[in-house]
């Protein structure tokens, strides 16, 4: 089995909270697919993605619960493609495979 590796949460600088989804949309896609992808790798039930912090004083962790992992993909991927990040596209595509893999392999046992 490979090393586990530690997740290393963006750090994004704001000024005021509200300015975090509109101004870094991109880099927290990215951050998301990434956290995703650690989670599935290492069988995590929670990523945390992103420090956010506030006129350097309050620091707001943002997490991925692994029950969203599929929809947080899922909405994704149009901010994705609109960056043109192909390569965290790609691999988001090889994530929502390995996930609904793993669905499809829980029905057939339940079945």
């Amino acid at each position: 089995m490979a090393r586990k590796r530690k997740f290393q949460p963006i750090e994004i600088q704001v000024d005021e909270p509200a300015e975090v989804f509109q101004a870094h949309r991109q880099q927290i896609s990215k951050a998301i697919v990434e956290g995703v992808d650690y989670g599935i790798k290492y069988k995590q039930k929670r990523v945390d993605f992103a420090k956010v912090i506030v006129n350097d004083v309050l620091v707001i962790t943002l997490s991925i619960d692994s029950r969203e992992f599929s929809d947080l993909l899922d909405e994704q991927l149009n901010t994705l493609v609109e960056y043109e990040e192909y390569e965290t596209c790609a691999l988001l595509v090889k994530l929502k495979d390995k996930l609904n893999e793993k669905v499809t392999k829980k029905v057939r046992v339940v079945v």
